[in-house]
């Protein structure tokens, strides 16, 4: 079931007007033969939707801040590994058959690391004048 609920979760985000109502059938099939499972598969493709969401949305709030920053800084100096794994989290690379993607500890450790740049820019912009 949770197979077919991520197929049609694909086939969804790309789906025109007469395929939304195909998907839109097929679902209630589903959701009418197999209520239980139905549910279950449901709450997971929603659970994981939320993920890919919550990523999508760390990458939109470094948006304005990254091209001015060093990644290969933040990733050598904050988390002692490449600038490789650090873009690998951020876009939700696929790596070993499973999304990268930041852990608690480490958007924490991110947000330390902007924290403490911004500390220090602040105070060289002040010795300027």
């Amino acid at each position: 079931m949770d197979k077919k609920i991520e197929e049609l979760k694909e086939r969804f985000r790309h789906a025109n007007k007469k395929e939304l109502a195909e998907i839109d059938n097929e679902m209630n099939q589903l959701a009418t033969q197999q209520p239980a499972e139905f549910s279950e598969a449901m709450v997971k493709a929603a659970k994981a939707t939320v993920q890919e969401i919550d990523e999508l949305i760390l990458k939109e709030k470094l948006k304005d801040v990254l091209p001015a920053l060093s990644v290969s800084y933040f990733a050598k100096t904050y988390f002692k590994k490449t600038p490789q794994w650090f873009y690998q989290r951020l876009n939700g690379n696929t790596v070993n058959g499973k999304s990268a993607k930041f852990t608690e500890d480490e958007l924490k450790t991110l947000s330390f690391a902007l924290t403490d740049v911004s500390k220090r820019i602040n105070e060289s912009a002040s010795c300027i004048f």
